[in-house]
């Protein structure tokens, strides 16, 4: 495969601006009245008319029966996004096969005609792309789907990139020495994945998927057969089914269109399927039959769900009449979702948490309308009552049109929003359109032609349609109750017959309306009168203007053009919760969570999100142990709205005795039964142990429960309001898409206005130490047989940017070297985490931490292994290919890095926490700066075996 250099040089940044798109014209078609109609509106439109495809893809099919779909896409720039699926997944296996769709992915990356074992990950990486964020795959029922991620800066890279789809999409190999080496990482997979929600699971599998094959095809299948399943069996899943005319070629990113379509001609043109292909037939799930009911418990599970699915068939989707009806569908789930929302803020609410959908997909040819709730342990019935109550509420009286009129707000707002940010999709996100395109055969307009559909329909969706609407799907037929819960002494679960009496009970009650109580007032009632910018910083190297204002605050701010919608913020102040004396510390702690949820002004919770209706803007504060904040994003149109919630959270919050009720009693049913898990157990016992039982820790269960004992609505209102009564030494870092001659009188008026009192504070170091020397536990809880070890190294550091960054690449370096270690050579773990770190406050600590999950008889041996490459580490030095692997994959991410808002946002606040230069945060100095040399004495400063924790979790009938 020869490189085509046109390729790689796309002629500059990308616009659709400057011309009519189909889809635009479209919208303007619509919006001066053509022939696209809603209702009652004068505008006319064809429901039979098919959906247009976005003209921007390019779309085709080889002559052996492969699809491709083509999108030039500069976001993120000098990246391109590849993904080959297959129409096949573990629904096609036959009954010797239960699992090895699954395995024969993972036999992809091990070996192939032009790769093998490890080369394929090896070249991946040494490109600057991670295992995992950048290279994965996945199976499902109906499909397998292998993705690349790749920079587009060497012709080579992409000519290789081809090479490695076609050899999976033809060319795996199925070594049988790499198959049974393999084995064991799946079934660690299958390992890490038991549970108290994995056995619940199961369980409800058969009634979910009732009288379909998908009960008997999950796609991580039968350990047995994983164990021992010969290598032939794999081969043969893989050439019935891994065939042309069940594949589709998806490249999505910065390069030249043409180029690429003749590059998939050429490179996948000559795959070959079978003479005589097996059918791919599609696998029905019958949605009309009796109501069942699925009941299942586990002492492992941590929370109590009910909920009723209704099975319907799949919805056409290709028509502006579907595109009309799923709007429909949208309406009524959202304010049917508001109404659910406002129960979970009285004083005793029903459930802890709960959701609607009118409709959506469920599994391929199915769809499903749903009701789930999170409850009490003791609160099946009362939760599942709520949930009928107010469908039965909707199915009887209807909504309001105040309702109608917020809901269609918010959807034109988002279809506003996609709107001004369609040429800042990333191309991953587009990438995974088109799998779904592909699979499910739907439309894929584009933007425009979404928002103008949105535009012709939405001013004709009536009241009486939708109100119509939710009368036509709570029926018995396809109906599936569902509840999970705990399994413990003493507490009674309700049964089928408890439930299916809670039905005959709300639709014999006597249901009022629902009344819609809205707040007229200003957000702000009063607009303060503000402070003037004082001095102006310019730091034109990275386009940074920093600004203090009179009242003592500073504002950091970038414009940038990265995103069109889209401005964040944060600010920080020192002090936190570290300044609450022991009296008043577990209110203190909650003080922002529990002022917040008050709302601000006039408007408590329910109704601050009904003022906020059609409005993209928020502002929310914390707490911490060491500092206040305020964090919070908003549409450019939007911004004085957050300007506004800022001032009024430090100005204005509110003291709700019912939301403080409310989040009261949802804790209580969140927490109840959270102890019974493992992961639970085990992470306390991690937290108790590295803060040395601190009575001021907040780390574990116990420390919740103090928490919720004590929480104190008064002392925590207190706290927050002393905490925020002063902004004087507060800084304000906004970045996004603004000018500064806009932004000035917002930051003059709001920020201006906000209150100083000329303190100067600091945090207080309350001396949470990590303990020392040698300490290892052994954590016994849960029946599956899994394991987790955990070793952490922590010690007194030396903060720096250039040792933190040293740190960083050791631990990289570590975690690759120990995945190629104990999942690729020894089949130990599904896969290994390896983090490092120095604080810069309370104290310079590090701390570099290692887990990995594993079956309970190979744990010792594996954390052998750690300790054996931690040696070689210190001794020889990190490997050369693994050194320039992590700093290779170092400048990708500063590439796409420096093209986020979000990746501004947390430096210039981290460096202006730390005092350090901003300047530097383009530099790649620091990417090339560390040596081999620095991260093998990095090994011996940090990786010390006389200073280490070590934790392993063992199932509790383990022995030894």
């Amino acid at each position: 495969m020869g490189a085509r250099s046109p390729v790689f040089s796309p002629s500059g940044k990308r616009t659709m601006k400057n011309f009519l798109t189909p889809g635009i014209a479209l919208f303007c078609l619509l919006a001066l009245g053509g022939p696209v109609a809603g209702g009652a509106s004068a505008q006319q439109y064809n429901p039979a008319d098919p959906i247009p495809p976005d003209p921007e893809v390019t779309t085709g099919t080889l002559a052996n029966g492969l699809t491709y779909f083509v999108h030039v896409n500069d976001e993120p720039e000098n990246r391109a996004e590849l993904r080959l699926v297959v129409n096949a997944g573990s629904i096609l296996e036959d009954e010797d096969q239960l699992g090895l769709a699954h395995f024969v992915e993972h036999m992809a990356f091990n070996g192939t005609e032009n790769f093998e074992k490890l080369e394929l990950v090896n070249y991946l990486e040494s490109i600057g792309m991670q295992f995992g964020p950048d290279v994965n795959a996945y199976t499902s029922f109906n499909e397998t789907v292998y993705m690349l991620q790749l920079p587009m800066d060497d012709p080579e890279v992409l000519a290789t990139a081809f090479q490695i789809l076609v050899d999976w999409a033809g060319g795996i190999l199925f070594d049988p020495e790499e198959v049974d080496k393999e084995r064991g990482v799946v079934i660690e997979e299958w390992r890490g994945r038991r549970g108290g929600m994995a056995r619940i699971q199961d369980e409800q599998i058969p009634f979910l998927f009732h009288g379909s094959r998908y009960v008997e095809r999950l796609p991580i299948g039968d350990t047995d057969i994983l164990a021992n399943a010969p290598t032939e069996r794999l081969r043969r899943f893989y050439e019935d089914w891994y065939r042309p005319d069940l594949m589709a070629v998806i490249a999505v990113g910065d390069f030249d269109g043409d180029a690429i379509e003749t590059m998939i001609r050429e490179s996948f043109g000559g795959l070959q399927g079978p003479d005589n292909p097996r059918p791919r037939g599609e696998t029905e799930v019958p949605v009309d039959h009796p109501p069942l009911v699925t009941i299942a418990t586990d002492p492992e599970m941590p929370q109590t769900q009910v909920g009723v699915l209704y099975k319907q068939p799949a919805s056409p989707r290709g028509t502006v009449a579907d595109f009309r009806t799923a709007r429909v569908r949208s309406l009524y789930s959202g304010m049917l979702n508001d109404r659910l929302r406002e129960l979970t803020v009285q004083a005793d609410p029903p459930f802890l948490f709960a959701s609607a959908s009118g409709g959506g997909s469920f599994i391929r040819g199915a769809d499903a309308s749903e009701f789930f709730a999170g409850v009490a342990e003791d609160g099946i019935e009362r939760g599942l009552d709520a949930l009928l109550t107010e469908a039965e509420r909707v199915a009887r009286h209807g909504f309001t049109a105040s309702e109608l009129e917020r809901e269609k707000a918010s959807l034109r707002r988002s279809y506003e929003s996609r709107l001004a940010e369609a040429e800042n999709r990333t191309s991953g996100s587009l990438a995974s359109r088109y799998i779904s395109v592909f699979l499910n055969d739907i439309p894929y307009p584009s933007v425009e032609t979404e928002v103008a559909l949105l535009e012709a329909v939405l001013p004709g969706i009536t009241l009486e349609e939708t109100n119509a609407y939710a009368q036509g799907w709570l029926t018995e037929r396809g109906r599936v109750i569902v509840v999970a819960g705990p399994e413990k002494e003493g507490l009674v679960t309700p049964t089928a017959e408890d439930l299916t009496a809670v039905f005959a009970a709300v639709s014999e009650r006597e249901i009022a309306p629902y009344e819609d109580a809205e707040v007229e007032a200003p957000l702000v009632a009063e607009i303060p009168e503000g402070s003037p910018v004082v001095s102006e910083e310019t730091v034109d190297e990275i386009g940074v203007t920093i600004w203090e204002l009179g009242n003592g605050v500073r504002v950091v701010l970038k414009p940038t053009d990265f995103r069109d919608d889209q401005v964040i913020f944060s600010a920080t102040s020192p002090g936190g919760y570290s300044l609450a004396s022991d009296e008043v510390l577990r209110s203190a702690e909650l003080a922002s969570m529990l002022v917040n949820q008050g709302g601000v002004g006039e408007f408590d919770q329910i109704a601050l999100g009904k003022k906020l209706t059609g409005k993209r803007a928020s502002a929310s504060t914390g707490v911490g142990s060491l500092t206040e904040s305020v964090s919070g994003s908003a549409s450019p149109q939007d911004l004085e709205t957050a300007f506004q919630l800022i001032y009024l959270r430090f100005t204005e919050p509110r003291k709700d005795e019912t939301a403080f009720a409310a989040w009261k009693a949802q804790m209580t049913g969140m927490m109840a039964n959270m102890g019974a898990t493992p992961e639970m157990v085990f992470n306390d016992t991690v937290s108790t142990v590295m803060s040395q039982g601190h009575p001021r820790s907040t780390a574990t269960l116990a420390d919740a429960l103090q928490q919720l004992e004590e929480a104190n609505l008064d002392i925590a209102y207190d706290f927050y309001r002393e905490r925020f009564a002063d902004a004087s030494d507060f800084t304000f870092y906004f970045v996004g898409t603004f000018d500064l001659e806009g932004i000035r009188p917002l930051v003059e008026t709001y920020l201006g206005g906000l209150p100083n009192l000329g303190r100067t504070e600091m945090w207080v170091d309350h001396g949470m130490d990590p303990p020392p020397g040698v300490i290892e536990k052994v954590v016994r809880k849960g029946v599956e047989p899994q394991s987790r070890t955990m070793i952490a190294f922590t010690g007194d550091g030396e903060y720096s940017i250039e040792e933190s960054t040293v740190i960083r690449a050791m631990a990289d370096i570590l975690q690759i070297e120990l995945r190629e270690l104990l999942r690729e050579d020894l089949g130990g773990t599904y896969g290994v985490g390896v983090s490092g770190s120095i604080s810069y406050r309370p104290d310079e600590e590090y701390r570099v931490q290692i887990q990995f999950s594993s079956d309970p008889e190979r744990a010792e041996e594996l954390a052998a292994v750690v300790f054996e490459e931690i040696e070689r580490l210190k001794a020889e030095g990190p490997d050369p290919e693994t050194v320039a692997k992590v700093r290779e994959t170092d400048r990708r991410t500063k590439e796409t890095s420096l093209q986020q808002n979000g990746y501004w946002l947390g430096q210039l606040s981290a460096y202006g926490n730390l005092g350090l230069d901003i300047r530097m945060i383009p530099s790649y100095d620091r990417i090339e700066s560390w040596t081999a040399e620095q991260v093998q004495e990095a090994a011996i400063r940090y990786l010390r075996t006389d200073q280490y924790a070590k934790f392993v979790l063992l199932p509790e009938n383990k022995i030894g």
